[in-house]
């Protein structure tokens, strides 16, 4: 029977704002406890990459593009078309989007039929809030970055006031469940544009030219599965309650080893 060998190459994201804010805190030498609440604070949702992250990926890209090692080589013959394409998989944070995207900028500029897929199976879970994504943009895309973090905080401070004049309207006419649906509306506004900014300031570090191809190219090359939009499927952390069965699992928790079949003794 013959078999098929697939090689699977794994990228981790470059530093992400929260990677950053968590390490600073911890160098100030705050408690464990303040830094989960800390880590609790909307602005971290969907961590982008902070300055430092965004300048491992460039040089990734440098690495690729140059380097003398299999992975290195395989994408220089997918670029000048003498061997086909890989597959390409991110998941759902922009983390890990736009360090993909940013790292394989020669190859996705080479090959403009080339899409990369967004997974949401592989987002990170976990309860703080850099585990989850921003919500889809109209069409089913990704929020693309902005041009710069004054547009981005101006769009949703507009979006919000919008938001905000309904929840008045409505809550006046004592249709509560709508004014709560636009309060939380207008929430969802303000922390999208307070990230969007946040990513705009990281972009903009390093020069305008990777951000705007970002904007105008490499988000318009991700593929989101239909199937995967769906909110409750796109924000993947419904198996954060496996992951901290497992967790308390491998702390040796007595009432988990008993949901999890088996004893103290039979683990150790």
């Amino acid at each position: 029977m013959s078999t098929t060998t697939v090689r699977v190459h794994y990228i981790r994201h470059g530093e992400s704002q929260w990677n950053a804010e968590q390490q600073a805190a911890r160098r100030r030498g705050v408690s464990e406890s303040f830094v989960r609440t800390l880590a609790a604070e909307p602005r971290f949702t969907d961590s982008p990459l902070s300055e430092t992250g965004v300048r491992q990926a460039i040089s990734l890209r440098a690495r690729l593009m140059e380097g003398s090692d299999g992975l290195a080589a395989a994408l220089r013959c997918a670029a000048d078309g003498s061997c086909a394409a890989p597959t390409l998989i991110v998941s759902n944070l922009r983390r890990a989007v736009d360090t993909g995207l940013l790292a394989l900028r020669h190859l996705l500029d080479a090959r403009e039929d080339l899409r990369v897929a967004v997974l949401p199976a592989l987002q990170e879970s976990c309860h703080y809030a850099d585990c989850g994504p921003l919500p889809l943009a109209a069409g089913l895309r990704l929020e693309p970055p902005v041009i710069s973090a004054a547009a981005a905080i101006e769009a949703a401070r507009e979006s919000a006031e919008a938001a905000m004049r309904h929840v008045v309207g409505t809550a006046e006419a004592h249709e509560e469940a709508e004014a709560e649906e636009a309060l939380s509306r207008a929430t969802r506004h303000s922390v999208v544009g307070t990230v969007l900014a946040a990513q705009a300031r990281a972009l903009a570090a390093s020069g305008g030219a990777d951000a705007a191809w970002l904007r105008e190219d490499g988000y318009h090359r991700l593929h989101l599965d239909p199937r995967h939009a769906e909110p409750e499927v796109f924000d993947d952390r419904r198996r954060l309650s496996d992951a901290l069965r497992l967790a308390r699992v491998v702390e040796l928790d007595d009432a988990a080893l008993g949901e999890a079949g088996c004893s103290r003794d039979a683990v150790e």
